[in-house]
């Protein structure tokens, strides 16, 4: 008698249920649309790191343009009331009637017209999201003080194209007290929030022994972080 051994069903010859089979299906569609997702997102903020790096070289190099710009017109500054307050010694009806042009090593107002343009363009395109909170607030923090330097050198502006006895001395030794007296907060926030920003990025300036650094460790005494 022959005995035939029973033979299994293939994986092929077995019944799968549509309803498995759909449901593959759509899994495997729904994973590589994320899959899909997530590399065009991995990409899309690689490419934003890129984009922020960029800006905060630029950003770095207007702060060290500014830096220099502050520390020039703040030793200008300082010569020019120190002569002032000398003819005043000497003769205060002088100081009263002399004007800016009349002193030695005159140079005119000599406004910082500090840059902000790097910042700004960052704000107005929504790159500054893509930069760290903690960095972007530092930042936010030096160019509104700074703005109070810009505001001032619009006024100072105004005032020399419209009035011409703004040079007058005791006016220009107001003005020029007015920038040495701000000048060093704002440098003050260069080197505080500036330096661990955009020191990998460019901006590895250092305020140098003087009458700046004296009144700017003086200004931000109790700020906090210095």
């Amino acid at each position: 008698m022959l005995r035939f051994k029973k033979r299994t069903k293939t994986l092929n010859e077995r019944s799968i249920p549509l309803s498995v089979l759909i449901f593959l299906e759509i899994f495997a569609i729904v994973v590589g649309v994320l899959l899909g997702f997530t590399v065009n997102e991995w990409r899309e903020n690689r490419n934003n790191r890129k984009i922020a790096d960029n800006v905060l070289q630029t950003i770095a190099a207007e702060m060290s343009y500014n830096h220099n710009q502050i520390v020039n017109s703040f030793n200008y500054y300082h010569a020019i009331r120190e002569k002032i307050d000398s003819i005043a010694a000497i003769d205060r009806e002088k100081a009263r009637t002399m004007y800016g042009f009349e002193i030695e090593g005159w140079r005119g107002a000599m406004t910082p017209m500090l840059r902000s343009s790097a910042y700004q363009m960052a704000l107005m395109t929504g790159i500054i999201k893509d930069i760290p909170f903690e960095k972007a607030n530092k930042l936010s923090n030096v160019y509104t003080i700074q703005s109070i330097l810009e505001k001032l050198d619009d006024a100072m502006i105004v005032n020399f194209s419209q009035d011409p006895g703004f040079t007058n001395l005791q006016t220009i030794r107001h003005m020029f007290n007015l920038y040495a007296e701000i000048m060093p907060s704002v440098i003050g926030l260069y080197q505080l929030y500036g330096l661990p920003v955009l020191e990998d990025y460019g901006y590895t300036m250092r305020v140098e022994p003087g009458i700046l650094l004296d009144e700017m460790n003086f200004q931000m005494q109790g700020y906090p972080g210095m």
